[in-house]
C-alpha cells in the first residue's frame, strides 16, 4: 500500500462514527464497553462523538486519510476541563442508556491528554498511528500546552515502543478499566515553544530558530546570524536578540561580535550581564571549535 499521500486534518461531525471505533479499539475490552455504554455501545459513542463538550468529541479529534480514505482518528482535551468534559459524556449516556459509570481519573491538570487513537485494520503498518501522535502533539503545543500525556497499558509494549520513539516517557502508573497503565508525558522542546508561542514577532522566530542550530562549544558573529537568515542587518538580530524571552535555551551568548570581542547580552555590554555570557560560554567549553572565523573569544 502506498501511503505517501497521508493526509492528518481536524475532524468533522460526519466522522462521529469513525471516532466512535476508534474509542472502542482503544478501549479494547468489550465487558468495560458495555458496562459503560450499554450493549449497543457504538452508536453511544457515535453520539457522543457528535456532541460538542464530551470527552470524545469531533470538535478536539483528528482524522487521518490515505487517499482520501479515512484511515485512523486520535481523540484528546486539556486535562484541566476533564471533569466538564465528562459531565457533557455523562449527558449523553443518562439520555441513551439511563445510567453513568464510575470511572478513575486518567488525566491529570497541566497536560493534554492524548485519550484516545486508532487505526483501521487496512491501514496499520503503514505510519499512520505515529502521523496521528505527531500531528496531536503538534496541535496541542499550538496551543501552548506544554505537555501531551497519555496512558499504556503494561501489556502493550509495542504502543509504548512507538510512543517512547516519538518522544513520550514514563512519570507514573494508573489503574484504568481494571487495567494496569504506564502513564506517559512528552514536553514541548525549546523548538517548539519558539515555534508556536504568539509573544514573539515573525522576525524574532526566524533569528531564534536559526539560533537553535548553532551547537553547544560553538559560537557565532551577528553579521554571519544574520546572513543565515537573510537580513542585511546585524543590529537588527542584536535587538531581536536583546528582547530573546527564551534565554539561555536559545543561546545567544553563543552569538558573538564579528573581531572575537563578546557583545552585549540582555541589552548591556558590561556588568553581571556579561559576565554571565562570558561564563556560559565558559561552560560550553568553547576553545577553536567556531562556526565562522571569527578569533577566539576565550584568549582576549
Amino acid at each position: 500500500m502506498d501511503c505517501s499521500r497521508l493526509n492528518v486534518r481536524p475532524a468533522r461531525r460526519e466522522d462521529a462514527a469513525t471516532i466512535a471505533r476508534v474509542v472502542a479499539m482503544a478501549i479494547g475490552d468489550e465487558k468495560a464497553l458495555q458496562a459503560y455504554c450499554g450493549e449497543n455501545y457504538l452508536a453511544v459513542l457515535s453520539e457522543i462523538a457528535a456532541t460538542e463538550q464530551t470527552q470524545y468529541s469531533w470538535h478536539d479529534a483528528l482524522v487521518a486519510e490515505v487517499d482520501g480514505a479515512v484511515a485512523g482518528a486520535v481523540v484528546g482535551y486539556d486535562g484541566a476541563q476533564l471533569q466538564a468534559l465528562r459531565e457533557g459524556t455523562f449527558s449523553v449516556l443518562r439520555a441513551q442508556i439511563g445510567r453513568v459509570p464510575t470511572i478513575a481519573d486518567e488525566c491529570e491538570v497541566g497536560e493534554c491528554y492524548l485519550d484516545s487513537i486508532g487505526v483501521l485494520p487496512e491501514f496499520r503498518g503503514f505510519g499512520v498511528g505515529r502521523a496521528l501522535v505527531e500531528a496531536f502533539c503538534q496541535k496541542a503545543f499550538s496551543e501552548e500546552h506544554e505537555r501531551v500525556g497519555l496512558i499504556v497499558d503494561y501489556d502493550n509494549p509495542q504502543a509504548e515502543k512507538l510512543y517512547t520513539s516519538l518522544g513520550f516517557r514514563r512519570v507514573a502508573t494508573k489503574l484504568f478499566f481494571g487495567h494496569r497503565m504506564w502513564h506517559l508525558q512528552r514536553s514541548r522542546t525549546i523548538r517548539e515553544r519558539v515555534l508556536y508561542t504568539k509573544a514573539i514577532t515573525p522576525f524574532q522566530r526566524k533569528v531564534y530558530l536559526a539560533l537553535l542550530e548553532v551547537k553547544p562549544g560553538t559560537t557565532i558573529s551577528y553579521s554571519e546570524l544574520a546572513r543565515r537568515i537573510g537580513c542585511r542587518s546585524a543590529q537588527a538580530v542584536g535587538q531581536a536578540l536583546k528582547r530573546n524571552p527564551f534565554a539561555p535555551e536559545v543561546p545567544c551568548h553563543r552569538v558573538i561580535a564579528a573581531d572575537g570581542s563578546p557583545g552585549g547580552y540582555q541589552g548591556r555590554r558590561d556588568g553581571e550581564q556579561l559576565a554571565r555570557k562570558l561564563r556560559l560560554l565558559a561552560e560550553e567549553n568553547i576553545s577553536e571549535n567556531r562556526e565562522d572565523k571569527s578569533p577566539n573569544l576565550l584568549s582576549l
